[in-house]
C-alpha cells in the first residue's frame, strides 16, 4: 500500500499547531529505517504537547513502541519493516512468524493499543486457546495503561489517570473500559479462551487471535480438533463488518493455521527466522550464534516454530504427493453411493456425507459426485434419490449400489422405505455397519484408503469451485500442499468429447450448498479432510469415501459395458 493511500487517524488532535506535522505524517510509512530515525531525532524535541505526540503516535505504531510505550528494544531495521507493513495493512492476514521475533508485541500488544487510543469506542476481544493465555496478553495491555505516565498523558482523553479506581470495569475477568461516550454492554478491550470459555452475547468490532495454537495444544488429534472447532464457532462473535487479526507461530502440520491456510480464508503472510526459510538461510534478525544454537536445540520443532513450515513426518495417514486427478472419467464403470448420515444441524453436529464413487475394469476408483454438510432426514432422502436417479441415466454406467452407514438407534432405512413407497421409487440400500472400538475404530476404517491412494488407484476431479469459479488443482510436492489456478478453457481432449456428444466424461466440479446457503466444493472438502487426517476438525467425507471398502465392489464386464452404453441413451445433469 502506498503512503498516498494512508488516511490520517486521530484527527481529534489535529489543530494549527501541529499541522505541519499532520502533513508529514503520510510520509513516514515511505522512508527506510535509517530515514526515519533521522526523522524521529529531528521531530523528538519539537513534540512537547500531548496533542502532537497523540497525533502522531495514532499514525504511527512504531513511534508509538519506540516512545511512548518505552520499548527501545525494538529498534532494528528487519521489526521496523514489519511494524510498518502489519500497521498499513492489518486486516483479513494471517501472520505466522517466527518465534521471538516480535510478532504479538507489534500486533496484539502495541497494535491493540494504538486502535482503542484512536478510537476508544473500539470494542476488542483477544482470543487465544485458553482463557489464561489470553488474559497474559491483557495484563500486558492493563499494566501499559495503569504504569505508563507518558502514555496516560498523551492519551488523557481516553486513559483513565486511575484505572483501576475510576473506570467502570478493569480486571482479567471482566475486561478493561477506558473514556468513551457510548455504553456497550462489551469492554472496550476483552481476553477470552478459545476452548474454556468463550463468551455469550458479546459482539466486538475487532477480534485477535493470538496464541490459538500453543506446543501443549498439538500433543493428540483430539486436542488439535478441539482448537480448530472453537475457533470456528467464535466466528459468531464479531459485530457486523468485523475486523480480524491473526497471530501466531506453528507448532503441527495439521494445527489450526494450517487448517486456515489450506482454506484460503486469511491472506498468510509468513516470516521464517531466516532469509530463504530454510535451515542453511541467513537469521533476519536473531544473531548468527544464536540461530546456531537452536538448530542444535530444537532440532525436532526448529522447522515448524522457527521456519513456519511443520513437517507432516509419520502423523499423517494421506500424503499431498499421492491425490491423483482425472480430467476424463471412464466410459464405462459401475457406481457406487455411500452414505454417513449426521445427527442434527447444529455447529457441532457431524456432517451427513454421501459420496458416489466410480469402479472402472481395473477397480481403479473414481469420485464422481457427493454432499457433505449437515442435514435433516428429508434432506438426506432427497439428496440420496437424487444421486440414485442421476447416476442410473448416466451413460456407461451398468449398475448402482447405494450404502448406508447404520449404527445403534438409527431411524434412517426406515424412513427412506416410507418415502420409497410413498414416491413409488424403490433400490435396495445395502446396511454398512463398523464396530467403533476393539480396534475398529473410525481411524482403522479410513486407512483403508491408504493402499489406493499410495498406489495411484484412486483419483479425483481435476476441476473445483472455488471463489465463484472453476479452478484446476495441482500439488506442490515441495509444500505438501494444494494449490488451485482458474480454469480458462477446457483441454483440447475434453473439448473435443463435449463437441462429439462426450461431454458426460468430462470431469465437474461437485457444487454444493451446505446447511447455511453457503456453497461449497465436495473435492476440496475432502482434500483438507486427506491432508489433515486424523488431526482434521471434520474427516466425515474421508470416512465415508472409505466405505467403498464395505461394498464388494466387482470391475464392470467389457460385454455388459457395450450393452450399458447402447442402452443409456441419455444423460441427467444437477439443475
Amino acid at each position: 500500500m502506498s503512503s498516498a493511500t494512508v488516511a490520517l487517524k486521530g484527527t481529534r488532535y489535529r489543530d494549527v499547531h501541529n499541522d505541519a506535522l499532520a502533513k508529514a505524517i503520510p510520509s513516514l510509512h515511505a522512508m527506510d529505517f535509517y530515514t526515519a530515525c533521522e526523522f524521529y531525532k529531528r521531530i523528538a524535541p519539537t513534540l512537547t504537547r500531548p496533542k502532537d505526540r497523540a497525533l502522531l503516535a495514532c499514525n504511527d505504531r512504531f513511534y508509538l513502541l519506540m516512545d511512548i510505550l518505552g520499548r527501545v528494544d525494538v529498534v532494528h531495521p528487519w521489526l521496523y519493516y514489519r511494524c510498518r507493513e502489519v500497521e498499513i495493512d492489518p486486516d483479513g492476514y494471517l501472520d505466522l512468524w517466527a518465534r521471538e521475533h516480535y510478532k504479538s508485541s507489534l500486533i496484539t500488544f502495541a497494535g491493540v493499543i494504538q486502535e482503542v487510543c484512536t478510537d476508544p469506542e473500539l470494542t476488542v476481544c483477544i482470543f487465544s486457546h485458553t482463557k489464561s493465555i489470553a488474559h497474559d496478553f491483557l495484563r500486558q495491555i492493563m499494566n501499559e495503561f495503569e504504569r505508563n505516565e507518558r502514555l496516560r498523558e498523551t492519551f488523557s482523553d481516553v486513559v483513565w489517570d486511575k484505572p483501576r479506581v475510576d473506570a467502570p470495569r478493569w480486571s482479567l475477568q471482566s475486561g478493561l473500559v477506558l473514556r468513551r461516550a457510548s455504553n456497550p454492554k462489551e469492554g472496550t478491550v476483552e481476553a477470552w479462551g478459545l476452548v474454556d470459555g468463550m463468551p455469550t452475547g458479546r459482539h466486538f468490532g475487532l477480534m485477535v487471535y493470538d496464541d490459538v495454537v500453543t506446543e501443549k495444544t498439538v500433543t493428540s488429534p483430539e486436542m488439535i480438533k478441539k482448537a480448530t472447532e472453537a475457533w470456528e464457532l467464535s466466528d459468531n462473535l464479531g459485530a457486523g463488518d468485523v475486523r480480524k487479526w491473526h497471530v501466531g507461530t506453528r507448532y503441527h502440520f495439521g494445527d489450526t493455521y494450517g487448517i486456515i491456510l489450506e482454506r484460503k480464508i486469511l491472506t498468510p503472510r509468513l516470516y521464517p527466522a531466516t532469509d530463504n526459510g530454510k535451515l542453511d538461510g541467513e537469521p533476519v534478525f536473531i544473531s548468527k550464534k544464536r540461530w546456531e544454537e537452536k538448530k542444535r536445540s530444537q532440532r525436532t520443532v526448529v522447522s515448524a516454530q522457527m521456519l513456519q513450515n511443520p513437517m507432516a513426518g509419520n502423523e499423517n495417514v494421506f500424503r499431498a504427493e499421492w491425490l491423483r486427478q482425472y480430467d476424463i472419467r471412464p466410459s464405462v464403470m459401475n457406481v457406487y453411493i455411500m452414505g454417513d448420515p449426521s445427527k442434527g444441524r447444529t455447529a457441532r453436529s457431524d456432517r451427513t456425507a454421501i459420496m458416489v464413487v466410480g469402479v472402472d475394469q481395473n477397480l481403479n476408483k473414481f469420485l464422481l459426485d457427493g454432499f457433505c454438510h449437515r442435514m435433516t432426514m428429508s434432506e438426506r432422502w432427497a439428496a440420496l434419490k437424487m444421486l440414485h436417479q442421476k447416476w442410473m441415466k448416466v451413460k456407461g454406467v451398468k449398475m448402482v449400489r447405494v450404502g448406508w452407514e447404520r449404527y445403534g438407534q438409527q431411524t434412517d432405512d426406515e424412513y427412506f422405505k416410507e418415502r420409497m413407497q410413498s414416491e413409488k421409487y424403490a433400490f435396495e440400500i445395502i446396511e454398512l455397519a463398523w464396530p467403533q472400538s476393539g480396534g475398529h475404530s473410525k481411524r482403522d476404517r479410513v486407512e483403508r484408503l491408504e493402499p489406493d491412494f499410495r498406489l495411484g488407484r484412486f483419483y479425483l476431479p481435476a476441476i473445483v469451485h472455488e471463489a465463484g469459479a472453476q479452478s484446476l488443482w495441482s500439488v506442490d510436492v515441495e509444500k505438501s500442499h494444494v494449490e488451485t489456478r482458474p480454469l480458462e478453457k477446457y483441454t483440447g481432449q475434453m473439448a473435443r468429447l463435449v463437441q462429439s456428444g462426450q461431454g458426460h466424461m468430462v470431469a465437474k466440479p461437485i457444487r454444493r450448498i451446505d446447511e447455511d446457503r453457503k456453497p461449497y466444493d465436495v473435492t476440496r472438502a475432502l482434500i483438507e479432510e486427506m491432508l489433515f487426517f486424523p488431526f482434521a476438525p471434520h474427516d466425515d467425507a474421508v470416512d465415508a469415501l472409505s466405505r467403498i471398502y464395505d461394498m464388494d465392489i466387482t470391475a464392470p464386464s467389457i460385454a455388459e459395458d457395450r450393452e450399458a452404453e447402447r442402452l443409456n441413451s441419455f444423460s441427467f445433469e444437477d439443475v
